[in-house]
């Protein structure tokens, strides 16, 4: 005789005076569901709506997850936060960077106003927000970026009826911060890096690295782009291939993303090209083994057998973390890093210390803005915005610095 189906019970969470019911998780774990009032009837309803679906939904994490008639902001932020891991994810499956944001947002918003009820969430809360970003040091652009954010936050809360559709109205009546207007301290734009940066760094980065710096310069590719490069993602039918990376920026609005490569990209890829077409161009691991070849051939001394035995059983004992399969943006802008710091090592041992200009730090996307400042040089901006693969040219131009020595050369002649 089968077993009957069992729910989960309704009980009496006494800390907070409500009813909970707790359900299984997707992941084999379990989370607690507040219905609202213990005891009352609209907690009874809640509950009742919770077995029903239970009843027939497969994966528990599918059931709706019911708030507390009056939720607080923590409830309604951790309601939003469940949609925004399930919604804020790659084609891969692995998350994107909007995860870390939100997270870093809700930390202040929790800290003033976790307890309090979500519907008097208003204006002047958002404010008292966003001025403890301002206080934390945050950039003015990172907090409009972040203050909008919590406005999404609530927009979603609102549209499953977790608030009342009035609170992210009010919310959007706070206008984002101004340059030159607020305490909040201003940075500088991404500016193109200049040639010479680059090559002077260029004989400090393992090749891998090198080849990813030389590729992202000639064909103002994105760092993540140039780190998931395949095989199999290029089209090598024409004299200039196509690179179809199979997750970008704007993948999710249904944009196509192509990237041209010409010759000069092209000989250095096929410097990296891996018998799999399924495997990166630039892999960490096959880099380290190369590494570790090279080191091998020029070792004068001979392996003892006692030698060879303790080192496994280091090796054993502690492990060392193995190599990645690609290198992430983070990954890339590490090994930039420490080859300008090594490169500065160098210059002041050839000139002496405090005889030299340093190499300034550089980062991975400043190598897109470069390239995208010579295309506008030479071809002009409708050029510079397909290279680049924007939709708009008003965004081409925070990529592509305007042509000073045009203007100059116009100015004169005609003023």
């Amino acid at each position: 005789m089968p077993r009957p189906a069992s729910f989960p019970s309704y009980r009496h969470h006494k800390p907070s005076g409500q009813a909970v019911v707790t359900i299984r998780a997707a992941d084999g774990g379990r989370r607690d569901v507040y219905l609202g009032a213990y005891d009352s009837p609209e907690s009874r309803r809640e509950y009742a709506r919770v077995v029903a679906e239970l009843a027939v939904v497969a994966v528990p994490d599918q059931v709706a997850t019911p708030v507390t008639l009056d939720p607080s902001v923590d409830e309604v932020l951790h309601a939003f936060w469940r949609h925004a891991e399930a919604h804020y994810r790659r084609a891969d499956g692995t998350p994107t960077n909007e995860i870390s944001e939100y997270r870093q947002t809700f930390r202040h918003v929790r800290a003033l106003y976790g307890p309090t009820p979500a519907r008097g969430f208003g204006p002047l809360a958002l404010k008292a927000v966003r001025q403890r970003m301002v206080d934390a040091g945050w950039s003015r652009r990172v907090v409009n970026a972040r203050v909008g954010r919590v406005r999404r936050a609530f927009k979603w809360a609102a549209s499953e009826e977790l608030v009342p559709a009035a609170v992210p109205q009010a919310l959007a009546t706070v206008g984002g911060l101004q340059g030159g207007r607020t305490a909040a301290p201003e940075r500088d734009p991404v500016k193109p890096v200049d040639p010479d940066h680059v090559r002077v760094t260029l004989p400090f980065l393992r090749p891998p690295v090198r080849g990813m710096v030389e590729v992202q310069l000639l064909t103002g590719m994105r760092p993540g782009e140039v780190c998931r490069l395949r095989p199999r993602d290029i089209d090598i039918s024409g004299d200039v291939w196509v690179y179809r990376p199979g997750q970008h920026k704007t993948r999710h609005r249904g944009k196509a993303r192509e990237v041209a490569v010409g010759p000069r990209a092209r000989v250095v890829l096929e410097r990296f090209t891996p018998a799999d077409p399924d495997d990166y161009f630039f892999s960490p691991r096959r880099s380290v083994e190369a590494f570790r070849a090279e080191r091998a051939a020029a070792r004068k001394t001979p392996r003892y057998a006692s030698h060879m035995a303790r080192n496994a059983a280091v090796r054993v004992a502690s492990p060392k973390r193995a190599a990645a399969e690609r290198y992430t943006v983070p990954s890339y802008d590490r090994a930039v890093s420490r080859a300008v710091e090594k490169a500065n090592i160098r210059r002041g041992q050839l000139a002496g210390v405090g005889n030299y200009d340093p190499v300034p730090h550089w980062h991975p996307n400043q190598l897109r803005h470069a390239h995208g400042t010579e295309v506008r040089r030479r071809y002009g901006l409708e050029a510079a915005q397909v290279a680049l693969g924007h939709e708009r040219a008003d965004v081409t131009q925070v990529y592509a610095e305007k042509n000073l020595a045009l203007a100059t050369r116009v100015a004169a002649e005609i003023g």
